[in-house]
């Protein structure tokens, strides 16, 4: 999933005075300090997608369980920042601080408590929201788009301008929802659609050059889309399963294999991603991570422990990556 270039540079504006002050001097080097691992606990959150807010200097997680957005405290506490009815499985996450939103991927694949027989593979959505008070701005329905189909809204790419780009692992759509106007079908391609069990489209970053970069899960594949020309990457070594993307400040795109490997793999191209080149492979010590989001210290990895998803789990963990600079 989530995600994410648009970060880049976003410690910036945390030091120009975003960040809430501490109450106290014990709190303020609690909050500054840069932890390895942030040991989350809320009941069976099972968060799938992370972002960075630097106006409050802490991670933003959502719940495939609950449908909700939350803001991770370095102690491990939670707040639930949106708790919007409409939302299912909130999966991809963006932050757009210039506008003062937290944006959410929606879907319905039949584990949250809000699933229904009217919305259960047929949900991809865009909710926006304030990112202050978490009040809904705006609800896209991506899926009334194409209801024929079957849909399951997963990440979300930002654009410089506020335009969002909404993967759809399920009809191989990719979405583009302009910050004014009406949502449309940027593309819908079979390649992107999954490939026996599992996710087709899931993680997307934006390129600086304007082109999308899409992780294909079950067709353990990464895909170039470039206006509506849609190309398969081709890569040196298997990649896995990939799921969240992250585009890194030298151009190098990280992305979570979380397959039985369970690693992190980092991929550079020189041909503006015709091919590319594995460059590194780190195994990964938590069990099934998701997705990562750089925020101040750097790039953390998040685990949701969606491999507790039958029996539950209240835990889940945000460690950071020992590869790329910290802002």
């Amino acid at each position: 999933m989530a995600k994410r270039s648009v970060f880049a540079g976003l410690a910036a504006v945390a030091v120009l005075g975003l960040t809430a002050v501490p109450a106290t001097p014990a709190a303020a080097e609690q909050s500054r300090r840069c932890p390895e691992v942030v040991q989350g606990s809320a009941p069976r959150l099972h968060p799938e997608g992370v972002a960075f807010d630097p106006t409050r200097d802490r991670f933003l997680v959502g719940s495939v369980r609950h449908g909700t957005v939350s803001v991770a405290n370095p102690d491990g506490t939670v707040r639930t920042l949106v708790d919007d009815p409409q939302l299912i499985t909130t999966m991809g996450l963006a932050v757009d601080v210039r506008r003062g939103r937290v944006l959410v991927a929606n879907g319905d694949v039949a584990i949250g408590t809000r699933t229904s027989p009217a919305t259960l593979n047929k949900t991809a959505g865009l909710g926006v929201y304030d990112l202050r008070t978490g009040g809904r701005i705006a609800y896209h329905d991506l899926g009334a788009l194409d209801p024929a189909r079957k849909h399951f809204g997963n990440d979300i790419a930002l654009a410089p301008d506020g335009t969002a780009y909404v993967t759809d692992s399920y009809s191989g759509a990719v979405y583009r929802v302009p910050l004014s106007g009406p949502a449309t079908v940027l593309l819908r391609d079979d390649r992107l659609m999954p490939t026996g069990s599992g996710n087709g489209a899931n993680g997307i970053v934006l390129h600086p050059k304007g082109y999308l970069l899409i992780a294909h899960s079950s067709g353990r594949a990464l895909y170039k889309l470039d206006g509506t020309a849609l190309s398969r990457v081709t890569v040196d070594q298997a990649i896995g399963a990939p799921d969240g993307l992250l585009l890194d400040h030298d151009g190098a795109l990280h992305a979570i294999d979380n397959t039985s490997a369970n690693r992190v793999i980092t991929l550079a191209s020189k041909d503006d991603w015709a091919t590319a080149t594995l460059t590194a492979s780190q195994a990964w010590s938590d069990p099934a991570p998701t997705t990562m989001a750089r925020g101040r210290c750097g790039i953390y990895v998040l685990s949701g422990r969606l491999d507790q998803l039958g029996q539950g789990s209240d835990e889940f963990w945000l460690r950071r990556l020992g590869v790329g600079r910290h802002a």
